[in-house]
């Protein structure tokens, strides 16, 4: 007996649609990623395609730390106006000519940014400038924090997302 698929398609879809009606609308834009602070590859390869892949990554973070943090309602506008990543890019590896990113408690990861939080009636709830960094960085005990590809920076925005916003899904 041969079954189509079509109904497990359509009902699939449905139960991921709601999912994605729920997320709290993010926009984010970064101003100026050229001039950030430091956004090196560092021997990773060209840099424009690391810094595009540094903000996709971050992006994507910071919209699920919004859905985590943030009722559905809630619209949550963000402008990045630096970045430095945690490690510096050392030219001192006479292998490595294009730097190679170390990473130490001397740099330690910072984003700078303004945001906005309006609620359903686009009145603005909270805002602010902000200059997030993360000294003890290197301290977190984690050792997934330490793997993952921006590990540190995405540790740093939970923080933030949490220190901020935990009262907030609850107060709509």
């Amino acid at each position: 007996m041969k079954f189509s698929r079509l109904p497990l398609i359509v009902l699939s879809s449905l139960l991921i649609a709601p999912t994605a009606l729920q997320a709290a609308q993010v926009n984010l834009r970064w101003q100026e990623p050229e001039n950030y602070r430091d956004i090196r590859a560092g021997g990773l390869g060209s840099e424009i395609k690391f810094q595009k892949q540094v903000i996709d990554e971050l992006g994507e973070h910071i919209q699920e730390a919004a859905n985590k943090y943030l009722a559905p309602n809630q619209q949550l506008n963000m402008t990045v106006t630096d970045i430095d990543l945690a490690g510096d890019v050392q030219y001192f590896f006479t292998r490595y000519p294009e730097g190679v990113r170390v990473v130490s408690n001397l740099y330690f990861p910072s984003i700078e940014f303004t945001y906005e939080l309006l609620d359903s009636d686009s009145n603005v709830t909270m805002s602010g400038e902000e200059n997030v960094k993360d000294i003890g960085f290197q301290f977190s005990g984690s050792r997934v924090v330490r793997e993952a590809p921006l590990g540190y920076e995405k540790q740093m925005i939970d923080e933030w997302f949490k220190a901020t916003f935990s009262n907030e899904r609850s107060a709509t």
